[in-house]
């Protein structure tokens, strides 16, 4: 296949247009409706329906589209490789990582990394921990900092350290007054939860379950900030990292709720690419996550 073709395809998909990609890649119109039509010939399928105003992907020119996104990926990784072996003061660095920890993690050690490296650009893709997951697997980040476990053989997934959870309530909230609680207390309760896909989400759901509380009602928050003010705005109850919550519990705005039997943490995990080799500057950034690391080797008692 003739990458040079399958690169202008891309800018076809990419644009849904075929004049739109001829200004993105500098070439004339013409010339990308011909490169299109020699790479169907070549493949001998479809890969775009023609309409007058716009274009769309045929099923196999989707299929081919995540294929080229996931080879150009790679072409940049390899170049970023490269350039890094030669010289790691200029190379370059892209992240992913939830919310959460990009929010309350990552930030003390980028900064203890740029100041060794500060020459290498960094940058940090933020999602929810599902979507972090693919955009892994298409190759956009170089390492990735996740509250879930990543099942794909794919995927080389350790341990990174352990993460406390706290269960909050406003001050003047009933449940925050006691402090102390059975879980049919928390099942009458309204639950404040992040959004699905989320691994705060995912974890509240699975803890909670597993100490027989029941959420009957929910208000649904899209970011962990948003989650910790409307329980201090008396909204409801939730679960989250007391990293997200520190500066809220000791300022008296919210309470730690104590959920009677139960010590509540879940592991975080890091996670890269079987076949993307680590360039230079992400062997690095490993290095300084590993120094640290017997600062949070997981502890005795229940883990999640």
């Amino acid at each position: 296949m003739n990458l040079n073709l399958l690169r202008t395809f891309a800018a076809v998909a990419e644009n849904q247009s075929f004049s739109r990609a001829a200004e993105s890649i500098h070439v004339s119109q013409p010339a990308v409706s011909r490169a299109v039509r020699e790479l169907e010939e070549q493949l001998d399928i479809p890969l775009v329906e023609r309409g007058r105003r716009q274009i769309r992907l045929t099923e196999a020119g989707a299929a081919l589209f995540a294929h080229a996104r996931a080879i150009f990926a790679l072409e940049q990784a390899a170049l970023a490789d490269i350039r890094g072996r030669r010289d790691i003061e200029h190379g370059s660095l892209t992240m992913g990582a939830s919310k959460m920890i990009q929010a309350y993690l990552l930030p003390e050690l980028i900064s203890r990394f740029t100041d060794l490296y500060p020459g290498v650009e960094v940058r940090i893709l933020s999602d929810n921990t599902e979507a972090i997951e693919r955009r892994l697997l298409a190759y956009e980040p170089d390492i990735a900092f996740v509250e879930a476990p990543i099942h794909d053989s794919r995927v080389e997934l350790t341990f990174w350290r352990d993460d406390e959870l706290v269960i909050l309530a406003a001050p003047h909230h009933p449940v925050g007054i006691r402090r102390d609680v059975e879980p049919a207390t928390l099942t009458r309760e309204r639950w404040i939860l992040r959004e699905e896909g989320s691994g705060t989400r995912a974890i509240t759901e699975r803890l909670l379950r597993e100490a027989g509380v029941e959420v009957q009602r929910m208000l649904e928050v899209g970011s962990n900030g948003a989650l910790v003010q409307s329980v201090a705005a008396g909204l409801g109850i939730a679960m989250v990292s007391v990293e997200a919550a520190r500066d809220q519990i000791a300022l008296g705005s919210v309470r730690v709720v104590k959920l009677q039997g139960e010590t509540l943490s879940r592991p975080l995990y890091r996670a890269r690419l079987h076949s993307r080799p680590a360039s230079p500057t992400t062997q690095a950034f490993e290095a300084l996550v590993e120094a640290g690391l017997s600062r949070h080797k997981p502890h005795g008692g229940r883990q999640h």
